[in-house]
């Protein structure tokens, strides 16, 4: 007997949606510089229950841009990384980035590809501390929500910091 896991997609979206509120609202109340632990620690819970549903389902461009994010608010809520007004607004882009890309993925529909990799490029350039060097994700267009861009290949890219 098998299951079909598309049975749970609707309840993967109302949480994911619901965990968007609790990012986007989270973030706006963050004050710069003095940072709430307890809003972060609930806007990092929201972030990881997508990207682990996104994997667990299969929406793979949702899980691995959701990743990015993920790493950056661990940094701010383990204290190795301040709250910044730029750091912020990348952030809330970020949102709503995904909020485009879990519609996308509910209706079945491709995302805009080439903006969710510009917000995409801009997590990985506060992730690297704002290095201009941090290279664009490659992803095709029209590429639908639940695959993983150029599907067989990886795209590494490496920056290095002086110390």
């Amino acid at each position: 007997m098998s299951i079909d896991v598309a049975q749970f997609h609707q309840v993967f979206f109302e949480e994911s949606f619901e965990g968007l509120e609790v990012m986007e609202s989270g973030l706006v109340g963050l004050e710069v510089g003095r940072p709430d632990i307890e809003a972060i620690n609930a806007i990092f819970r929201a972030a990881h229950s997508i990207k682990g549903g996104g994997g667990t389902f299969g929406f793979t461009a949702i899980s691995d841009f959701t990743h990015v994010l993920e790493t950056l608010l661990d940094e701010m809520r383990s204290g190795a990384r301040e709250v910044t007004r730029e750091a912020v607004d990348v952030l809330l882009l970020a949102v709503d980035s995904l909020r485009s890309m879990l519609d996308a993925a509910r209706s079945g529909t491709a995302f805009d590809a080439q903006a969710v990799a510009d917000v995409h490029h801009k997590l990985e350039e506060q992730l690297h501390h704002g290095a201009a060097a941090v290279p664009a994700v490659e992803v095709e267009p029209g590429t639908a929500a639940g695959e993983a861009p150029s599907a067989g290949r990886w795209i590494i890219g490496f920056t290095p910091e002086l110390h």
